[in-house]
């Protein structure tokens, strides 16, 4: 049993002032119990009532002075120590020219050596050591006949001093106990307070949960196992139409992995409005990340959709593999190395036509290393048939159903990760037919962030071009 204190619990200037007061009068009290005792010579029991007023007096000023934030500083635990012992002694000593009920001045003296020391055990070990000697004295004292007063009714001293410091331990213990949980009550409060802001910031900056276009439609959610996390998605439009969609992952969790999210989402966003091609940007945002100094490892899936053929275009950078779902389910297995590990890496990029219907699953590990409370993963096995399960349940109803599976997993578990979930499909609509239309929207394009915008091509030829590169 340690008697805490918080560390930012200070005197405060009224209180230092109370205890130089209470001190001065100590020290007054003393050289007036001392001159009276001294002049009391008339009968033994006056010397007797001023010298217990003495002992007293001492007694109370040396134990202040532990608390005195001035003094208390002056002498080290070893030099108080020293005088306690001294003090005890000498009040020992007196008790037995004044009676052995004296040394209840003991309690004061075995609290204060507890609380300078912050050490509750040491009180119950020396109430119960003062207890014995006590005990022991009174019993030799009737023996010798130094007391005539039997030692059954002598022995309630012990027992007072016993009973008085474990019960004057107890209150000042509960006392330093509730000190140091309204503390950390209001430490707890105020982290809950910033975390709240922290949260409300970093959902404030995440994209639309829900975007359809024409024929594409995308809709995410992502769960942090804190009030702020490391997992990330984000969306570029394209000619007001969906574009790029990422999703990644940061290592760790809450507020480092949280800013370490901002930074990689800042430069992702930046390096995606400059090019097109999944496999360039991802190589772009890993050489910008391997300018900043202990950064640490990131995970990325980019994917950007060629409106004109409805073809995606992927490059991985560590992350979890997306999912091809139209009847039967398929991954894309697209190993590569993680964002921040190396520099001059050069990223795969996959290009996959998606039929109508289709529904392309991409999610963070988050998802498959949920924990439930018998320490069992979710894993990927039950992720995939989930998957099929559902997969003819409209989009956002589809990922509902996925998080509340992982959820009924994990009920009773705390959130081990943060768990992310993005799920695009391409809607079964009829695409455009006017050929002028098609035109407007390859200028268009090319217009955006292209190596060819400005290009004093005509549109013919610009067609030409487009199907020997295969851009998206």
């Amino acid at each position: 049993m340690v008697l805490q204190q918080p560390e930012n619990t200070k005197k405060t200037s009224s209180e230092k002032r109370l205890y130089w007061i209470i001190f001065g009068f100590g020290v007054i009290s003393a050289f007036i119990a001392l001159l009276v005792g001294l002049l009391a010579n008339e009968e033994t029991n006056s010397r007797k009532i001023w010298l217990q007023l003495l002992t007293a007096t001492v007694v109370f000023a040396y134990v202040l002075i532990f608390d005195i934030p001035f003094l208390s500083r002056k002498f080290s635990n070893k030099v108080w120590v020293a005088g306690a012992i001294i003090i005890s002694g000498t009040v020992f000593a007196f008790s037995t020219m004044t009676g052995l009920y004296l040394n209840i001045l003991q309690v004061p003296l075995i609290l204060a050596a507890g609380q300078r020391l912050n050490n509750g055990r040491l009180i119950v070990y020396l109430s119960t050591l003062a207890s014995i000697i006590l005990a022991a004295a009174e019993l030799i004292f009737w023996l010798t006949g130094w007391n005539k007063a039997q030692p059954d009714i002598q022995i309630v001293v012990p027992v007072i001093v016993t009973l008085s410091s474990l019960g004057l331990t107890l209150v000042l213990y509960m006392g330093r106990q509730n000190l140091v949980i309204d503390h950390y009550k209001q430490e707890a409060e105020s982290k809950a307070s910033e975390m709240k802001i922290a949260h409300e910031i970093q959902s404030s900056l995440m994209p639309p949960n829900t975007i359809t276009t024409d024929n594409w439609s995308m809709v995410a959610r992502s769960v942090p196992a804190q009030e702020v996390g490391g997992d990330f998605y984000e969306y570029i439009p394209y000619l007001n139409k969906i574009g790029g969609i990422a999703v990644g992952d940061v290592a760790g969790k809450g507020i480092p992995a949280a800013l370490q999210m901002a930074v990689v989402r800042t430069v992702f966003r930046i390096e995606a409005r400059r090019r097109i091609f999944p496999s360039e940007t991802i190589y772009s945002v890993n050489t910008a990340l391997q300018a900043e100094r202990g950064f640490g490892m990131v995970t990325m899936l980019y994917a950007f959709v060629d409106p004109t053929t409805n073809t995606l275009h992927l490059a991985n950078a560590g992350h979890n593999y997306p999912i091809i779902l139209n009847e039967r389910l398929e991954e894309v297995a697209m190993p590569g190395l993680p964002l921040g590990i190396a520099e001059g890496v050069e990223y795969e990029e996959r290009q996959i036509k998606i039929a109508p219907g289709t529904k392309v699953i991409f999610y963070t590990d988050g998802v498959v290393e949920a924990i439930n409370v018998k320490n069992e993963m979710y894993g990927f096995d039950r992720f995939r048939e989930a998957i099929k399960y559902y997969q003819h349940y409209e989009t956002h109803e589809m990922i509902d159903r996925l998080f509340n599976e992982i959820s009924d997993f994990t009920a009773g578990a705390p959130q081990s990760d943060d768990i992310t979930i993005v799920v695009l499909q391409y809607l079964p609509v009829t695409a455009k037919t006017d050929p002028e239309e098609q035109k407007r929207d390859l200028e268009l394009m090319f217009s955006g962030a292209n190596p060819l915008k400005n290009s004093d091509k005509s549109v013919s030829e610009i067609e030409m071009e487009t199907e020997s590169i295969n851009w998206i």
